[in-house]
């Protein structure tokens, strides 16, 4: 490999990692939105996931294990700087289809899972007027029980119950 082709090998590992992360970081910023609003997270996730697998599979590791293997047979050449370095025009190509499918895919993704909590009404409640007056005799009942001292059920009443209970056989056994 010639040193115009390491250096080629370099930039190209440089710029498609970075842009890898790029879109890395927006994937994880539309799973955290999902996952906040509950949505179905999962689904987005390996679509991301898949994605930037793509990236690495088809643009990453290709260009990374040439510069790796250039770099172990010339270890000189890793000190050599990219700077005015130009990738070839048809691996740039490439490297920005793939990257854009990516970039479209983490967006799709998201759009088709984010479903955004709704904002409940602070003015509006959701009780039915058979929940509030359930509530207030709940209230009058703990505040009536809250002002005696003595318990409201002693023993003698509860026999008495026990016995009228079991004269009208409330508790029914088939017997």
């Amino acid at each position: 490999m010639t040193k115009e082709k390491y250096l080629e090998m370099k930039k190209q590992a440089i710029v498609w990692f970075t842009v890898n992360i790029i879109i890395s970081l927006i994937a994880i910023t539309g799973g955290i939105l999902v996952i906040i609003s509950k949505s179905r997270h999962i689904p987005f996730l390996l679509m991301s996931l898949g994605a930037i697998s793509l990236m690495n599979q088809v643009l990453i590791t290709p260009a990374f294990n040439a510069k790796k293997a250039t770099e172990e047979q010339h270890p000189e050449w890793k000190e050599l700087s990219t700077k005015g370095t130009k990738m070839p025009v048809e691996d740039f190509q490439k490297g920005f289809l793939i990257s854009v499918a990516a970039l479209l895919i983490v967006i799709t993704g998201f759009f088709m899972f984010y479903r955004p909590l709704p904002k409940a009404d602070p003015t509006v409640s959701n009780l039915t007027p058979k929940d509030v007056q359930i509530l207030q005799e709940l209230e009058e009942d703990i505040d009536s029980n809250i002002s005696s001292d003595s318990n409201s059920l002693d023993i003698d009443e509860a026999k008495d119950l026990a016995e009228k209970a079991q004269k009208e056989n409330w508790l029914k056994r088939d017997e």
